[in-house]
């Protein structure tokens, strides 16, 4: 009998935790539907999607470059008897900046002059010869032959001779010279750095975006360098090719100032002239990516997602091309508790 009567407890007790566990676990389940229910609505901050004018200016850091240089080195050989010039010297195309010994030159273009002379003249007492019958075509030609062959040394000579005077290949400064009397030099042996100083160049990178603005002569203002300086110069090149940043070269000669050194670093303005008509959202409103971009449009408490088509950037705007229009809602703040379809709270 008492085994009944705790067999009858333990089944009434079972019987009561199951219950229990079962009203646990419909108030649980009933308690996140309320919290879902309350927490369905997420708060954000919009924006009525507006027409405005804008500029495009935008910037670009570059360093101020010499117009050419050149890393001048030797083309002939031999052992250098005289400098003419010295680091800091002025220069033109052409100008004498060294020479080598040509003793054995001058010896060997006098002795190659000698013999095309000579047989200058034989040709002429051939031709004459040949005239009257002395000698054949043959021998003339022959005696041609060597002249051509003569004439062709003599020339060598005369520009190994001349090329022992090392001249300036360009107008420019000595910035560096490598060389002292008494060198022996070989082909290839540095020699001189030249560098053309008479204007300044910068060479900035631009997004190709920005390309359509620019063009060839365009007037450019530059700062940096000095505070509360600035610096005009003209687009003398624009790129045709990226680098790997996906960026175009865009070269700048500067307008002469006595300001400006090489070295600087300066930052180009680029305007366009005029004003541009357009849709302008906050940067922080799109997600995705530059070839993918979404924006979150609200329509009657509801998030959409909605793909647009971006243009330039504007400060800490960007242009939207396509997707949405004037009139249109869309979220700025709280974007990232966002889904397309989520239901939102428009705080102010």
């Amino acid at each position: 009998m008492k085994k009944i009567t705790a067999i009858a407890i333990v089944a009434v007790l079972a019987g009561g935790a199951v219950w229990l566990l079962s009203a646990n676990k419909s108030r649980i389940k009933e308690m996140a539907q309320e919290i879902d229910d309350a927490g369905s609505d997420v708060r954000v901050s919009t924006m009525k999607v507006q027409t405005s004018r804008f500029s495009r200016d935008f910037t670009s850091n570059g360093m101020t470059q010499a117009m050419s240089e050149l890393n001048f080195v030797s083309d002939v050989q031999g052992r250098v008897v005289r400098i003419m010039v010295d680091k800091g010297s002025v220069v033109s195309k052409g100008t004498p900046l060294l020479e080598i010994d040509k003793e054995l030159l001058k010896a060997d273009y006098d002795a190659n002059k000698a013999a095309y002379e000579a047989l200058k003249k034989d040709e002429q007492r051939f031709a004459r010869a040949n005239e009257a019958g002395g000698v054949t075509s043959q021998q003339l030609d022959n005696i041609r032959t060597q002249l051509t062959a003569a004439q062709s040394r003599l020339t060598v000579s005369e520009k190994r001779l001349n090329d022992a005077t090392v001249k300036s290949p360009m107008a420019g400064k000595i910035n560096m010279r490598y060389v002292e009397p008494g060198s022996l030099i070989a082909p290839n042996a540095p020699l001189f750095d030249i560098v053309d100083d008479s204007h300044l160049k910068v060479t900035c990178n631009v997004s190709e975006s920005k390309m359509r603005m620019l063009q060839k002569g365009q007037e450019v203002v530059l700062t940096g360098g000095m505070p509360e300086k600035s610096f005009t110069g003209h687009i003398s090149f624009i790129g045709i090719k990226t680098d790997r940043g996906l960026n175009y070269p865009v070269e700048i000669v500067l307008d002469k100032s006595d300001d400006l050194q090489i070295g600087m670093y300066l930052k180009a303005h680029f305007s366009e002239d005029g004003q541009h008509s357009g849709i302008l959202v906050p940067r922080k409103a799109v997600v995705g990516s530059a070839k993918a971009a979404n924006v979150y449009v609200v329509r009657d408490g509801i998030a959409h997602q909605q793909e647009v088509s971006l243009g330039d950037m504007v400060g800490d705007q960007v242009e939207i091309l396509a997707g949405i229009a004037a009139g249109d809602e869309i979220i700025t703040a709280g974007i990232m508790n966002v889904a397309d379809g989520t239901k939102v709270t428009v705080t102010e």
